[in-house]
Order: structure tokens, then C-alpha cells, then sequence
């Protein structure tokens, strides 16, 4: 079966660290909560999971990149396990879907991202980010 997108989950220089990471801190407990959740998910054979070092935009660590039929979607602050398990849900939706609609709930962690500088500016306050 063909790949149908790909995951790529930050581990470089912020992502995974406490003062970063919410519930999702250190590194290895991260990449052992998304590699479970990815495990269960069924997603295997269709979209690809890698950690990456740097994405680039630190300032909203914890951050993921999906890339699913040509489209890019960039989140910020994924910093729970349930937050975890509803992108993989949506990355199951859209695999199969193309024209799957983005989850309200990701409104205030998706973002833009060209690369260069730090990051862009929250929308939101971090304690309204879950």
C-alpha cells in the first residue's frame, strides 16, 4: 500500500522539554506516547511517523508537521496525549479522505510556517492551548 502522507514529529531543541512540553516532557516520553498512539492508530502503511530534529518553529513547541496529499499542516503546542491521539485521528479521516475538514479543536494550533526566525506569535494565550 502507497503512502499517503507524512508525520513528523519535533524532538530537536525544544520540543519534549519541560519547560516546553507540557504533559509530553521529556523527549522519550513524547516519542514513546506518539509511537503508541501511532502504533494503535492503524495509520501504518499509509502515512509515515518520523522524529525530526528542529522544524524550525520553536517558540510553539511542541510541533508537529503533516503532510497529507499535498497539503501542509502545521500545528503548535501539541503538548497532550489526547491532542496526540486527535491528530492522529484526523491524519486516519484525511488519509482516506482528501477533503476531510479540519477539527474546530485545532483552530488555535494550526499555523502558517515558511521557515526563518523563531516562530510565529500565539493567537492564543498558552493556558488556553490544551
Amino acid at each position: 500500500m502507497a503512502d499517503d502522507g507524512l508525520l513528523f514529529m519535533c524532538v530537536g531543541c525544544c520540543c519534549g522539554r519541560q519547560e516546553h512540553g507540557g504533559e509530553l516532557a521529556p523527549a522519550r516520553h513524547l516519542k514513546s506516547v506518539v509511537r503508541k498512539a501511532f502504533d494503535a492508530s492503524g495509520l501504518s502503511g499509509r502515512v509515515r511517523l518520523s522524529f525530526t530534529e528542529c522544524l524550525g518553529p520553536c517558540s510553539e513547541s511542541n510541533v508537529v508537521f503533516l503532510y497529507l496529499h499535498g497539503r501542509p499542516l502545521w500545528l503548535r503546542r501539541v503538548n497532550t496525549p489526547r491532542l496526540v491521539v486527535e491528530i492522529l485521528g484526523y491524519a486516519d479521516r484525511a488519509s482516506r479522505d482528501p477533503s476531510c475538514a479540519l477539527p474546530a479543536s485545532f483552530e488555535a494550533h494550526a499555523f502558517t510556517w515558511t521557515g526563518g526566525g523563531v516562530g510565529p506569535k500565539p493567537p492564543v494565550p498558552d493556558g488556553a492551548l490544551s
